[in-house]
């Protein structure tokens, strides 16, 4: 039996830009629904996750391990013959979305970032100025309450101050990772993290327990544990998880959402939304498909906001290369997260000629597959020396990049593959470029001098370009000045219809090398304002 639901705004996306948009809205008194696919996932989930984490010796465990996979964790495919990546690494339906358990990396983009087209001639330029959203990056981070200090000399400027201070830095960056990029001209600073390093707001500081995913303390950012709750005590506001949108419906105009429809997971029955506005948060991969499926017969008929031949193009996404390295003595412990980064190569790089990356490294033994490594070198011919094995883990750190792309890739429906409802699933095809494979080749070059830095007695090969893609899709739903250049406007509104907004990663025309979640929670807050003025 169909059920019928009448909103104000109807959000589709459980996740951070969602949630943070709902807490903004609820002030204007306006009904407000907000819909996901995943379940709830409560305090005693998180409990019973990490004690079966501990038991089973894990440390991948992570909440969809016990649902089912074909409806909760998004799905998607790739081209044959080209990089096959699924996109499937770190997302996940449910209430707070991937903020459930991200690592809280908070870095912000730079000025550049934002206006690479111009600057340098690749990708595509933002809209808008970096002066413009730096203010809503400031507000993001007292909102989700954010960690770091002033000590980033690669950052651009900053209005305000970070609300808590950094992290101290752990005995393997301050006595080891700091020393090494000295010799070699680099600056190490704070790692901007939503995890307090004080208490806030009535939440714990950290208590370095190195269960960060379900976090036992509370101390590290997640939407249904902060925003959640005090949604909840309004009256105008619903929050419904398990229930999965199909499609938005367009009226006969072509020029407005009239309504959503859903489905129900327990009993398939179908759920109707009508709203008279509605705002798709359903991340980097589902945000561009779900207009790719709300397609109609009008103009419309390629897709919602295809009107340019846009959606779907720009696919984005960082690529992850790390390599594993014997220190030669014990690196300590980590403490759960990185606390220095350096952001070197984001400012001292020649961006015509290679990408910028984040640079990062950590104590391995108890987070890291290093087994492969660390058997490797305690082998002496076909015999592995268990002393050497005991040994040498202690001492094996990593040294990771997060590296950004030109955002070549491309997003559209699978007609061959279907997801648990009959629908095609999202088809992702990125080749990597001449230009991304850059950074690749600049780390070959810089991990050896760096190990050799620490006095490191062994170094792997760095992992293969594409190897740690799948982890922050973006620039499929691009917001631009123009239809024939995006998706969506500067205000995040869909070209082509007057009460559909998009808040997710697949609104950036280009991704620099920085974690894309402050700038959602930015973009998220303000979304509500404009929305708030429209009205």
């Amino acid at each position: 039996m169909e059920q019928e639901l009448k909103t104000d705004y109807c959000i589709v996306g459980g996740g951070i830009a969602g949630i943070l948009l709902a807490s903004r809205l609820v002030a204007t008194g306006k009904k407000i629904l907000i819909l996901d696919q995943g379940p709830r996932f409560t305090e005693e989930d998180r409990a019973n996750m990490l004690r079966k984490s501990r038991e089973d010796l894990n440390d991948f465990a992570d909440y969809n391990d016990n649902v089912d996979p074909n409806v909760v964790t998004p799905l998607s495919s790739a081209k044959s013959g080209d990089l096959v990546v699924e996109w499937t690494n770190y997302r996940l339906f449910g209430i707070g979305g991937t903020a459930l358990h991200f690592e809280g990396l908070m870095m912000r983009p730079t000025e550049e970032d934002m206006q690479v087209k111009t600057r340098y001639g690749y990708s595509r330029d933002w809209p808008i100025p970096y002066p413009e959203l730096e203010p809503w990056l400031l507000e993001a981070e007292y909102e989700i309450g954010v960690s770091g200090n002033d000590d980033n000399p690669y950052t651009s400027s900053r209005s305000g101050s970070y609300p808590m201070p950094g992290h101290s830095f752990s005995y393997f960056d301050s006595e080891i990772f700091a020393p090494a990029l000295n010799k070699t001209g680099i600056t190490g600073h704070s790692c901007p993290r939503a995890v307090n390093s004080v208490r806030y707001r009535g939440r714990s500081a950290c208590l370095a327990c190195r269960a960060c995913k379900f976090c036992p303390t509370g101390a590290r950012y997640s939407p249904d544990r902060v925003h959640v709750p005090i949604l909840e005590k309004y009256d105008n506001v619903k929050i419904l998880e398990n229930i999965s949108v199909r499609k938005l419906e367009t009226n006969s105009k072509g020029d407005k959402i009239v309504a959503a429809h859903a489905v129900r997971l327990q009993d398939k029955s179908e759920v109707v939304v009508l709203a008279k506005n509605f705002i798709v948060a359903m991340g980097g991969v589902e945000t561009p498909r779900m207009l790719l499926l709300s397609a109609d017969k009008g103009i419309h008929k390629n897709g919602l906001g295809n009107m340019g031949g846009q959606l779907g193009a720009g696919f984005n996404d960082h690529d992850n290369l790390y390599v594993t390295f014997d220190a030669g003595r014990p690196v300590g412990r980590r403490l759960g997260y990185e606390t220095m980064v350096s952001d070197h190569f984001r400012k001292h790089t020649n961006r015509v000629e290679q990408p910028t990356f984040t640079m990062y490294a950590s104590p391995a033994m108890d987070w890291f597959p290093i087994g492969n490594e660390a058997t490797i070198w305690s082998r002496h011919g076909n015999i592995v020396s268990l002393e050497n094995l005991r040994e040498s883990l202690p001492n094996m750190a990593t040294l990771s990049i997060m590296t950004e792309s030109e955002g070549k890739g491309i997003l559209e429906l699978d007609k061959e593959k279907l997801d648990a409802f009959g629908d095609p699933l999202a088809k992702v095809t990125m080749k990597l470029t001449e230009w991304d494979r850059k950074s690749y080749t600049k780390f070959v070059e810089l991990a050896p001098q760096l190990a050799e830095a620490m006095s490191a007695n062994k170094v792997s090969d760095v992992t293969p370009p594409g190897f740690g893609l799948g982890y922050h899709p973006s620039g499929a739903t691009a917001m631009a000045k123009k239809p024939d250049e995006g998706v969506c406007d500067e205000n995040l509104k869909v070209f082509g219809l007057n009460n559909l907004h998009l808040v997710s990663n697949s609104v950036f025309p280009h991704m620099g090398s920085n974690p894309p979640t402050l700038t959602i929670a930015a973009l998220a807050l303000r979304l509500a304002a404009h929305l708030q003025q429209k009205k």
